[in-house]
């Protein structure tokens, strides 16, 4: 499986986010405040106690939302709700930001670091406009063009992602997870040969860096050549031997080599790392029904529903060893 993409290392980002003010949700949503020299409109008699429900009302059919005889499309709203719950963690940082940028709009590393925040806050769009008007600033700072690298690869704009990681790579050639990101772009869109070469070039410069091999190896599972893929993975682990994502990976490949001695192995090792996580007791529970071990099996598939309900994996390997055992207690009583 195509690793997914990182983010950035040793960023010098400071931690900070969006700032998202009531004067900005009026906008968006044009909520009229009534003025305080406005006298309150009279109401005929009879209407008087319809005035609340006449001030605000929803139509099923349209869809859209009545505000003092204003109409409103729900899905604008609906956004500009769930962009602001989606800014809150980052509200002080935000306001920090936006204080800097009222002073200086052309503060450089105010809208690097709301960016930032705007992708933590999975405002992706936003995100990629602020990163435009950095490169305005500093077109020539291969940290932004990384960032907007990543920005577009979530917004599943592949090729001009991969047009960002190279202007990156131009920029400053040194920038390890820039070629990673690179390769797992290439993958994503099917260009394994391509994805490999990069992880190789990477490799001749910096064979120390475990990311590196871990890509290669899914490069090379992709590409169905199963014992190198593995190799790869194992020198990823020989080089951080806690690398959750290459355990998972090897333990993976090992089970579909039916090697599922050596992938009980690695699932043990991946547990002692990780004892909550619900994909490795699934994965094991699944290697221990494919040699017969059901009892077992069942145990681990029942740890990861406790720790996941409703986890697929473990659901579809519980009914399985289940199936099993109902057929062999039918073949058995025949």
């Amino acid at each position: 499986m195509i690793k997914e993409i990182k983010k950035e290392k040793n960023s010098e980002i400071e931690k900070t986010v969006e700032i998202m003010a009531t004067k900005e949700m009026e906008e968006t949503i044009k909520i009229e405040k009534p003025s305080k020299n406005r006298k309150k409109e009279s109401v005929p008699e009879g209407e008087a106690g319809q005035e609340k429900s006449a001030a605000l009302s929803y139509n099923m059919v349209t869809k859209s939302l009545t505000f003092h005889g204003e109409n409103y499309e729900i899905l604008p709203i609906f956004l500009a709700v769930r962009d602001l719950y989606a800014s809150l963690p980052f509200f002080k940082e935000l306001q920090y930001c936006t204080e800097r940028l009222e002073q200086d709009p052309q503060d450089a590393t105010a809208l690097f670091q709301k960016a930032v925040l705007m992708y933590k806050a999975r405002r992706f769009e936003t995100a990629l406009q602020l990163t435009s008007q950095v490169l305005k600033i500093a077109p020539e700072d291969h940290r932004v063009w990384y960032n907007r690298g990543v920005i577009l690869s979530e917004l599943g704009r592949l090729e001009e992602a991969l047009a960002a990681y190279d202007r990156t790579i131009e920029l400053e050639p040194t920038f390890e997870v820039a070629w990673d990101n690179k390769g797992v772009v290439l993958a994503r869109l099917g260009r394994f040969e391509e994805a490999l070469e990069t992880y190789e070039e990477i490799l001749l410069k910096y064979p120390g860096y475990a990311e590196a091999w871990a890509g290669k190896g899914s490069i090379l599972s992709a590409l169905g050549r199963e014992e190198e893929a593995f190799e790869a993975y194992s020198t990823a682990l020989r080089i951080r031997p806690t690398y959750l994502e290459a355990l998972t990976s090897a333990g993976s490949l090992l089970s579909r080599l039916h090697r599922f001695e050596e992938a009980l192995k690695i699932y043990d090792k991946a547990l002692e790392l990780a004892p909550t996580e619900p994909r490795f007791w699934a994965a094991r529970g699944f290697v221990l029904s494919e040699i017969g071990k059901h009892d077992e099996a069942l145990q681990n598939c029942n740890q990861a529903l406790e720790l996941k309900p409703g986890f697929i994996p473990a659901l579809e390997t519980k009914v399985k060893i289940l199936s099993e055992i109902q057929r062999q207690k039918v073949c058995s009583s025949q």
